[in-house]
């Protein structure tokens, strides 16, 4: 369920939160819907009101600083937090890049059935419920999405394996190259409006959400390799369907995010690294206070020719995504960060389910974990 507290505008003063404690794209992940994008994007207009959202993508920056749109009006997540500002005040951010929020979950909210197995994959598997996507996508853009993540999420070996025996490897590329199809189409369906959104091509955890214990087994198991030619693989896929950039997200590791940027680094698009916000430990202890080494690295690949456009961290309550951000401030990171040209991106989980991620997320138990509900603070 969502959580209570992050119902409504709850979850909108906190993304407005992590603008001001630097976050350049913000969005949402688990239990975040078109409503809460839409109210970002409007609460993210200039103070004349403008309808357009005050962003561009970095080969843009010069044209933006000269538009009037530079400045946004934001929301505090809470009127009590003595580090927090009440609501009205303002988040003085320019650019910010306005992401899209959970694919997922609003499919099936949609129709698409739960599918304990492919989890949201089932959309892609079943043609019939390919315009389902396609109109998540839609809804996304319409609520002021400039950037659109493909749904792919749940392709990969970990999952593709228990249901497809037998061709799983050939269906892995075909239907990540279908979940970006299906994302471009959504953008041409919206016309006007879907001018200029990004598609974010999907690089998901090679193994499980929220296990860095089975994703260092995993990689131990299959070996480095096969790890770089699963998301090399996937990231040509990504591209073929139609991908401007790819987005690696909800990264148990640096382990595995590195195999990302080694697969991934000549392809000729941006690369988005985002883990999940609050760093487990293999113990699965959340230690988001460990930003700043991530920087670090980030800073580093970077330098060695990565095409890394942002650093970014999701799938976690916005507490800990809050404390990374802050993490990476206080060490001076965020500003190594901005002047290597490499954005910070935030996008957290409206539903409560930290106890479930705490004794180790399955995604083969995730039904007989309960309803999932959107914490009441952030709705």
């Amino acid at each position: 369920r969502v959580r209570e507290d992050l119902k409504g505008s709850g979850y909108v003063r906190w993304c407005h939160e992590f603008i001001r404690a630097g976050a350049d794209y913000c969005g949402g992940c688990c239990g975040c819907t078109p409503v809460e994008i839409q109210e970002l994007s409007e609460t993210l207009l200039d103070k004349e009101g403008s309808s357009e959202t005050c962003w561009a993508p970095p080969s843009q920056q010069d044209e933006a600083a000269a538009d009037p749109c530079t400045k946004s009006e934001a929301l505090a997540p809470t009127e009590e937090s003595d580090t927090r500002s009440s609501v009205g005040e303002t988040a003085d951010k320019e650019q910010v890049g306005v992401m899209d929020g959970s694919m997922g979950r609003l499919c099936m909210i949609k129709g698409i059935p739960e599918d304990d197995k492919l989890w949201s994959a089932r959309g892609l598997v079943e043609e019939r419920y390919h315009p389902i996507i396609v109109e998540a996508h839609m809804d996304y853009i319409q609520a002021g999405s400039r950037m659109i993540t493909t749904n792919n999420y749940a392709v990969q070996p970990h999952y593709y394996r228990r249901v497809f025996e037998e061709d799983w490897e050939a269906r892995i590329p075909r239907d990540t190259e279908l979940a970006a199809r299906l994302a471009a189409e959504a953008r041409t369906r919206c016309g006007a409006i879907g001018e200029g959104v990004r598609i974010m091509g999907c690089l998901p955890p090679i193994c499980e959400s929220h296990r860095p214990d089975l994703t260092a087994q995993f990689i131990r198991d299959e070996g480095e390799e096969a790890c770089r030619r699963f998301y090399r693989s996937v990231g040509e896929a990504l591209l073929r369907g139609g991908a401007d950039a790819l987005l690696a997200e909800t990264l148990n590791s640096w382990e595995e995010a590195q195999l990302v940027i080694e697969a991934t680094k000549d392809l000729g698009v941006p690369l988005l690294i985002s883990l999940e916000g609050a760093l487990r430990s293999e113990g699965l202890k959340s230690r988001p206070h460990l930003a700043p080494e991530i920087a670090e690295r980030v800073l580093e690949a970077k330098a060695q020719g990565a095409p890394i456009e942002a650093l970014g961290f999701n799938c976690a309550p916005p507490e800990d995504i809050l404390r990374a951000l802050h993490a990476i401030d206080v060490s001076g990171h965020g500003s190594r960060l901005r002047k290597a040209n490499i954005r910070l991106a935030a996008y957290a989980n409206c539903n409560d389910r930290k106890a479930v991620h705490d004794a180790g997320f399955d995604v083969q138990k995730f039904k007989s974990a309960g309803p999932i509900r959107v914490r009441e603070d952030l709705k």
